[in-house]
Formats: structure tokens, sequence, C-alpha cells
């Protein structure tokens, strides 16, 4: 399903990133540029499902699943859209999930799936390689978005706009 079918509700960037935080887990179906420098993410929430009882089959990956609780998407979970503006974009990363680190000291953020960042490695990396900086092209900021499979670091001058691409708005 393409970004522009979607029926979405733009929330504004503080409730949706409370939104996202309230999300158990949280899938990228969706990385991808809608101009140059403009990037869209799709993310969809993901939840513990009930334990498997009964294998689908003999094979060995289904009697490893055999008991398990996987963690899915189903038809309650929620779906966001957030849009980084090219005319804020410094740099984004997506690391593969399995080799990020949680955040350590020194470093502050708010948030759980969806976090703000004061003080990061990565913010003081761009500003000590870049020509980015606080006086141009602003005061820089560091939004990432912890995800199962994924990990996207944004550094850029200003919030996403979010949207519930389900159509709910619940605020």
């Amino acid at each position: 399903m393409c970004s522009e079918e979607l029926s979405q509700v733009e929330l504004e960037w503080e409730e949706g990133a409370r939104q996202i935080n309230e999300c158990e887990y949280l899938y990228i179906d969706s990385i991808r540029e809608l101009d140059e420098l403009t990037l869209e993410l799709i993310v969809t929430e993901a939840k513990l499902q009930a334990q498997i009882l009964v294998p689908r089959d003999e094979s060995p990956v289904e009697q490893l699943r055999f008991g398990a609780r996987p963690i899915e998407r189903d038809v309650t979970c929620r779906s966001f859209r957030l849009i980084f503006d090219r005319r804020h974009m410094v740099s984004y990363t997506v690391l593969n999930e399995s080799y990020g680190r949680y955040p350590e000291s020194p470093e502050k953020f708010a948030g759980k799936l969806f976090r703000v960042f004061s003080w990061s490695h990565l913010l003081e990396f761009t500003k000590r390689t870049t020509y980015a900086s606080d006086e141009h092209p602003g005061v820089l900021q560091h939004y990432e978005l912890a995800c199962l499979n994924h990990v996207v670091d944004v550094i850029c001058t200003g919030p996403p706009r979010i949207a519930d691409i389900n159509g709910r708005d619940a605020t």
C-alpha cells in the first residue's frame, strides 16, 4: 500500500511522539525519500501475541516457535507516518538493530521508542565532523526511532510531521 493511498490524521509532533511511545514495539514498513533529503518513515505497532500451541508443520523453525509468543502486527495495531522535511535535514542513519547500543550516560534523551536527545554522541559527532552547528543551520536536534530490526537516527533543526495513518485521532 502506498503512503499516498492511506487515510491519515495529522498530529502535533509531541502528540504523535507520545502515541508512538505508547506502543510496545514498532516495525518499519517503509523508509524512503519523498523528495531529495525529505525523509518519510512508515512505522507500525507490533504486540506480543498469544502463545503458539500447535506448530504449523514439522520443520525445525516451527519446532523452535512452539511455545513462543511472537511479536507481530495485528488488526488493533496503529501505523504512523513521519516526515522529516529537507528544510531541516542534516543527516540520517539507518542501523541494523542487532548492532545498536542502548544510549548510555552521558547521553540524555526522553521517550521510549521515539527518542528526543538533548545530548548524544551522534549529535556531537555531527557538530565535529560537518559544517552543521547550532549557529548554522540552527539548533541541531537528534531524533531516534527504535524499532524491531532497525534504529533510525535523524539530525535536523526541526521536528518531524507525524500522522496516524489509520485515520484515528486519539487525542
